[in-house]
């Protein structure tokens, strides 16, 4: 099932943008991990990431994210720092039992509904963790919006409608 009207929404959010082999991407969370704790930082929210390239390509281009308590990061720390993050008119998906192989299905239902109603993507693929110590998923979200063509076809529509209805209220 696909969701529509999603958001993405948090503060004081910090990030790393790593390029990796999908095969290190557990290497990365360690590493970023450790970005945190060197930092001091106490976690606020869940750890979530943006895919910027296709997915399934075997090297991925990622922003990993997290929410702090702290309002500010020092430079020095090779995070940066966001006090809001924040994407509407978001569609998504989630997955559940085995994230590894169910996440390719959960892309397909995603890319067929953008298909299916005239969209096209416009921002990474957000994957957040979610979940607690009997029971994990992972939220996808993406945001999309119609095509071009797609939108000045649904004015033109709206635009028809209403003024046929006025010609008709005037008629009267």
């Amino acid at each position: 099932m696909v969701i529509e009207d999603e958001t993405l929404m948090y503060r004081n959010v910090v990030w790393h943008t790593y390029e990796i082999h999908y095969s290190d991407f557990n290497k990365v969370i360690d590493d970023f991990d450790n970005k945190l704790v060197a930092a001091g930082l106490t976690i606020n929210g869940p750890l979530f990431y943006a895919l910027h390239n296709p997915p399934l390509e075997e090297v991925m281009l990622i922003d990993m994210f997290i929410p702090v308590e702290q309002n500010d990061v020092s430079p020095q720390t090779n995070l940066r720092f966001q006090s809001y993050y924040f994407i509407d008119q978001m569609l998504m998906t989630r997955v559940t039992g085995d994230v590894e192989k169910e996440t390719e299905a959960s892309y397909e239902k995603l890319f067929r509904f953008i298909i299916q109603n005239d969209m096209q993507i416009v921002s990474p693929i957000y994957h957040i963790f979610r979940g607690d110590d009997e029971l994990q998923w992972v939220d996808l979200k993406v945001k999309a919006i119609l095509e071009a063509g797609e939108n000045k076809r649904l004015e033109e529509e709206f635009m028809e409608k209403h003024i046929n209805q006025a010609d008709q209220d005037s008629s009267i």
